[in-house]
This record gives structure tokens, sequence and C-alpha cells, in this order.
């Protein structure tokens, strides 16, 4: 039973797909960079174009708001939804141990 109870960072990643001239994205980087001041979290942006299983899935419906790994519900996000998200990150973590 080594290495079942293996701690992960107390802070979530919080990645979201963006791609350039997108109003949309921009109030959810801002929807984003104020959730932060009340919710600790690790923000990575990262273009949609930038990758192919992202193109693939998410190109058409951007800003996507993934935490822990797991899309975020709503198009656009919206914040009650992030703020679920963040408050159970601990409980939602897809990331590799």
């Amino acid at each position: 039973m080594f290495g079942v109870w293996k701690r992960k960072p107390a802070t979530p990643d919080v990645v979201i797909y963006t791609k350039p001239d997108c109003p949309l994205c921009d109030k959810a980087k801002a929807l984003l960079e104020e959730l932060s001041k009340e919710f600790p979290l690790n923000l990575i942006e990262k273009d949609v174009n930038s990758e192919e299983k992202a193109k693939k899935y998410y190109a058409d419906r951007v800003p996507v708001i993934l935490v822990n790994g797991r899309e975020v519900a709503g198009y656009p996000p919206e914040e009650k939804w992030v703020k679920i998200a963040l408050k159970n990150a601990h409980r939602l973590d897809m990331r590799p141990i």
C-alpha cells in the first residue's frame, strides 16, 4: 500500500485555451484573474492551435478552461461553474502523479 497516499500540490493547475482576437477569451482570462484573488491557482494560458489534440477538441469553442485536467462545464465558461471547480479541485484532480 505504499505510494497510495502520494501528496499532490494543493494549488490547482488551471489551463485556459484561447486564440488571438477572441473577446470571449479576454473575458474568461479576466474572470480567472479575478478568481485568483479568492482561490490560489496556477494559471496556464495556451493557444488552442499550439497542440493538435487541443485543436481537434476545442478549436471551435474557445475559451475552454480545465481545472486539474478536467474541463469546466459551460460555454463560454460561467463564473459559478469555475468557482465550483476551484472549490473542489482537490477532488477533481486528473493530473498524472
